[in-house]
């Protein structure tokens, strides 16, 4: 996982090369037992961060007019059309073994539709996406598939709107 994970971000290190702290490591390097974090937001002025804390590797790198928006897909769950990702984290912990890693993911942006039309695309598309138990309130939707849970928050921004999305849960064997 951790592989994969350091390979996935040599081409955003470099990107940001002049901007990059990268810190490599032995620590823990043969455990069984890992967590990962990443960290990635926009900042004032345009420039984004992206922090990422392993077992063995650590690197923050600054980019110039990140975008975190487009086509993000949360366990099949679509990301609304025209959204705007202002920060995401991630937390993961692999048990190693047989055991199910677990983790969450947590994203905050801002729409230019209303609540209401928000929360009706992220229920339709967890519906979709095989969630069940879809509740609703006024300014929030929860679902849940198997181990795993959807949960949004949002509220109203001038005409639009802003809310964070929470995607937690146990992995697949």
């Amino acid at each position: 996982m951790r592989k994969g994970l350091i390979l996935g971000l040599i081409p955003l290190l470099a990107l940001g090369a002049c901007h990059a702290k990268v810190d490599f490591s032995d620590q823990d390097s043969n455990t069984s037992e890992g967590n990962v974090h990443i960290a990635m937001g926009d900042a004032a002025g345009g420039t984004g961060n992206v922090s990422v804390d392993a077992p063995g590797f650590k690197a923050s790198v600054s980019l110039p007019s990140i975008n975190l928006s487009g086509n993000i897909d949360l366990d099949g769950i679509k990301i609304a059309p025209n959204t705007k990702i202002s920060g995401m984290n991630v937390d993961a912990q692999d048990k190693g073994g047989d055991d199910k890693g677990s983790g969450t993911v947590r994203l905050t942006f801002t729409n230019p539709a209303p609540p209401t039309a928000v929360i009706d695309h992220y229920a339709r598309s967890a519906a979709d996406a095989g969630y069940g138990q879809i509740s609703r309130s006024g300014s929030s939707m929860a679902a849940r598939k198997g181990d795993k849970s959807f949960a949004l928050d949002i509220v109203p921004d001038g005409s639009g709107s802003r809310g964070t999305i929470v995607l937690s849960g146990k992995g697949e064997n």
